[in-house]
Formats: structure tokens, sequence, C-alpha cells
């Protein structure tokens, strides 16, 4: 009788050990786990910011006055009646 009294103890003992050890684990896993969320959700700010700044960048080259100005600078074109200025001084 004795030795079934230590023999319950002791499984029960183990079993706590065993609760303790698992529920210890899980919060090191959540741990790790939140800190993972919070790193992406810095990186999700940081590449939503990104893709604010190129879509704002497409829309201004969508526009007409855009695609003048690229038009002029670029190619050297000019509006009719427009007359050219040429830059002799060589720079």
């Amino acid at each position: 009788m004795k030795i079934g009294k230590v023999f319950v103890r002791l499984a029960l003992l183990l079993f706590a050990g065993v609760i303790v050890f698992t529920v210890y684990r899980q919060q090191i896993m959540m741990n790790n786990i939140e800190e993972n969320i919070a790193l992406q959700q810095e990186e999700l700010v940081k590449v939503m910011e990104e893709n604010e700044k190129l879509t704002n960048l497409v829309d201004s080259t969508l526009t007409e006055d855009y695609t003048i100005r690229s038009a002029r600078s670029r190619l050297g074109l000019l509006r009719p009646g427009e007359i050219p200025v040429i830059d002799s001084s060589g720079d």
C-alpha cells in the first residue's frame, strides 16, 4: 500500500512537471511569435510607405503636364510657334 501511494505521488509529480514544461515551452513560442509579428508589422509599414511613394510617382507620370515637360526636356520638342534657344556657352 505504501509503495502504491509513493508511485501515485511520483506519477502526479511527473505529470505536473510535464505540464509545467509544456506551458513554459508554449510561453516561449508565443513570445517568439509576438516578436515576429511586431517585426512583420514594421516591415509592412515600410512597404506600404514605399508603395505610396511609388503610386504617387506613377500617378504623376500619367498627367499631361508631366508628358509635356518630359517631351520638352528629353526630346527637345517645342510647341507650335515657340523659338528654340541654344546654349552656346558649351556648359
